[in-house]
């Protein structure tokens, strides 16, 4: 294995005082919005300028639901930011209701990029958004066959996008393929768009809590690692 970088990392897990049931992607799209109307004039937490327009880069603050907690990743120079934040005294506008944080857990860590020399298999945790409309129209025509390869090309094409978000240089040929990919879909800014659920292997060493595809910001595409043991048998 060789590291081609690492990268600062906090995550910021947020329990709020009253539970919500919605799906786990609506939340953390409605978490994304409670955090950009509280810091309006930081782009970092809502990816838009002054203007309004929308900043297209790599989100360095991204937004995550699991297991009835807020979950704030913030890579870089948003590490910081999320480590000194007041997170006790904010109140967030989330599911027509307004929430207070009372409990934060902040776990810090050097995430790891780099080359594997045996494929390594990850798993998506949310469903990723590799499809834009216009080539969703020509997926679509496609064969069964034709279909799979479509979807391993954008995975790869995604998967060197958010590489290169975090300035890091993949400087051997990238390769990705889906394992038993499911096709489900998904409705985002009034959008029905096509995003792929399950598991991938790849030469590419990345960490657990990486994101990829489109509107990583709003928790889609989130990938964890999967160990060899866990693909096992009994």
């Amino acid at each position: 294995m060789r590291i081609l970088a690492e990268r600062g990392m906090t995550v910021a897990h947020l329990t709020f005082d009253q539970r919500l049931e919605d799906s786990p992607t609506r939340l953390a799209c409605q978490l994304r919005g409670a955090m950009g109307t509280l810091f309006p004039d930081q782009p970092m937490f809502h990816q838009h300028d002054q203007a309004g327009g929308v900043l297209y880069k790599y989100p360095m603050i991204q937004y995550r639901w699991g297991q009835g907690r807020g979950i704030v990743v913030g890579w870089e120079e948003a590490a910081p930011v999320l480590r000194n934040l007041g997170w006790l005294d904010l109140l967030f506008n989330l599911d027509n209701k307004v929430l207070q944080v009372t409990e934060v857990m902040l776990c810090d860590q050097k995430a790891r990029f780099g080359i594997s020399d045996r494929l390594l298999r990850y798993a998506l945790r949310t469903p990723a958004l590799l499809f834009n409309q216009r080539n969703y129209r020509r997926y679509k025509e496609l064969s069964a066959k034709e279909r799979q390869v479509e979807k391993d090309r954008l995975l790869v094409a995604q998967m060197l996008i958010s590489l290169r978000g975090m300035n890091v240089e993949f400087p051997e040929r990238l390769y990705a393929a889906f394992v038993s990919p499911r096709s489900i879909p998904c409705t985002f800014k009034g959008q029905t768009l096509l995003a792929v659920q399950g598991q991938f292997v790849t030469n590419a060493v990345l960490p657990e809590g990486f994101a990829l595809g489109h509107a990583v910001s709003h928790g889609y595409g989130w990938i964890i690692p999967i160990s060899d043991t866990d693909t096992e048998g009994p």
